[in-house]
């Protein structure tokens, strides 16, 4: 009798195509949030003008414990209006992650994704999340794009010179101001600011903070972030990325909610000096994020 209640119960969800959620457990439990957005990705020469590289459409899913097995999410794939009408296969990674088809302005990315909802779907141990709907508009206001990023790079209060970079010095940080950035009035998350360091392989050896996971992570109202001397090597080149991301929240079935629209600027700089040679460096860096299609990934 208990086994047919439990089929009475799932073919209840199904005829009426509501979202899912295991009957053994709560599915929430293993998911802690999802994010999905629009990014602007720019190029910063060192004459400081910006040079468009690309837009993107992106969606990610969260485990609340990214080192158990017991929380991995499987079989994801987003459903909605234009380019995701047929599904979009999230990676198979601890933080399952999909990215669009690029397009060089926002308008021609609307098109492939419009501004409307879209719906999570994924597996966890404790069962399956069916329709999971995630919104570009919120009840509040429509998610503005932060301004294009110009970074600058000090020692001793300074600015100094892309190429001349003393590797026997701090180097700190410091962005144009983030246009449209506030505090979250949900009190989930406030706007965020990302810095990432990257050798000339495209790995990433210094990060500022993730959001939620972080305390000292740099949220809008901050300024400036400082890359430590015994981070950087003589004769070597490395790359920055500075991200503005503007967020707005909600939550649904005890699963939080991000949907950002973000602006990122990537800058490559050099330190001075005679390198050790433990980097059999490119001409140009590899890749070591997806938004820099004018490098090569490794």
């Amino acid at each position: 009798m208990q086994h047919q209640k439990y089929l009475k119960i799932i073919a209840l969800l199904i005829m009426n195509s509501i979202p899912y959620q295991s009957i053994f457990g709560s599915t929430g439990e293993h998911v802690d949030y999802v994010v999905m957005g629009k990014s602007v990705n720019y190029r910063q020469k060192t004459n400081e003008n910006l040079i468009l590289l690309n837009t993107v459409f992106f969606a990610e899913i969260f485990p609340t414990d990214l080192d158990s097995e017991r929380n991995k999410v499987t079989n994801a794939f987003l459903k909605g209006p234009g380019d995701a009408n047929r599904g979009l296969a999230f990676s198979d990674s601890r933080i399952p992650f999909l990215a669009g088809q690029r397009e060089m302005t926002i308008e021609d990315l609307n098109k492939r994704y419009p501004d409307d909802t879209y719906f999570f779907n994924f597996d966890t141990p404790n069962g399956k999340i069916r329709n999971f709907p995630v919104s570009f508009k919120s009840e509040s206001s429509y998610t503005q794009r932060p301004e294009s990023v110009s970074i600058s790079l000090l020692q001793n209060e300074k600015k100094v010179d892309l190429t001349q970079i003393d590797p026997d010095q701090d180097l700190k940080i410091k962005w144009s101001n983030f246009t449209v950035g506030s505090k979250d009035p949900n009190q989930i998350i406030d706007d965020m600011i990302y810095v990432i360091l990257g050798d000339c392989m495209g790995n990433e050896i210094d990060h500022s903070g993730h959001a939620l996971s972080d305390p000292n992570a740099l949220t809008f109202d901050k300024k400036e972030f400082v890359i430590k001397k015994d981070i950087l090597l003589p004769g070597e080149p490395f790359q920055l990325e500075v991200e503005h991301s503007n967020m707005e929240t909600s939550i649904h079935q005890n699963i939080e909610i991000i949907v950002t629209s973000a602006t990122t600027t990537f800058l490559d700089f050099k330190t001075s000096g005679k390198s050790q040679g433990k980097l059999s460096c490119p001409k140009n860096p590899f890749a070591m994020d997806g938004g820099q299609t004018d490098r090569v990934k490794k």
